[in-house]
């Protein structure tokens, strides 16, 4: 694989040096540079030595040797892995994902609060909420 970033811009099809990291199918923390290949059909392809099921999220960071500053990770969902290959690579398709536009959030909350307000609150349903909260914190 090449990189073609010479006289190029970033959201023209062709391959572009980046570093991947996430949590790999071992549940460990891995970070791996390769080259994402984005295509005239807009799919991104990137080859790892780390082992990713399908769905999982991973974090891309575009490394520009030009540039001193350091780029933002942008986030990308695994959508298809193909079987690992002779040399121990992973072929894997990714999809951008994109943050929920604060107007949808808030959209959902009012409909929520609605439909809230007719619920009657009971301490077990209570002390489960802010358990699930404090994982997810």
């Amino acid at each position: 694989m090449n990189e073609k970033t010479n006289g190029n811009s970033y959201n023209a099809p062709c391959d572009y040096r980046v570093e991947i990291s996430g949590w790999g199918a071992d549940n460990n923390f891995f970070v791996e540079r390769t080259d994402l290949q984005w295509t005239a059909a807009g799919e991104k392809d990137v080859q790892l030595h780390h082992s990713l099921p399908e769905g999982s999220m991973v974090f891309v960071r575009l490394l520009a040797p030009a540039s001193s500053m350091g780029s933002v990770p942008m986030t990308y969902r695994v959508r298809r892995v193909l079987p690992m290959d002779s040399v121990g690579c992973f072929q894997m398709s990714l999809v951008q994902m994109h943050p929920r536009s604060r107007e949808s959030f808030t959209e959902r909350s009012a409909s929520n609060d609605a439909e809230d307000s007719q619920k009657v609150c009971d301490a077990t349903n209570s002390e489960a909420d802010l358990q699930l909260e404090e994982i997810l914190q």
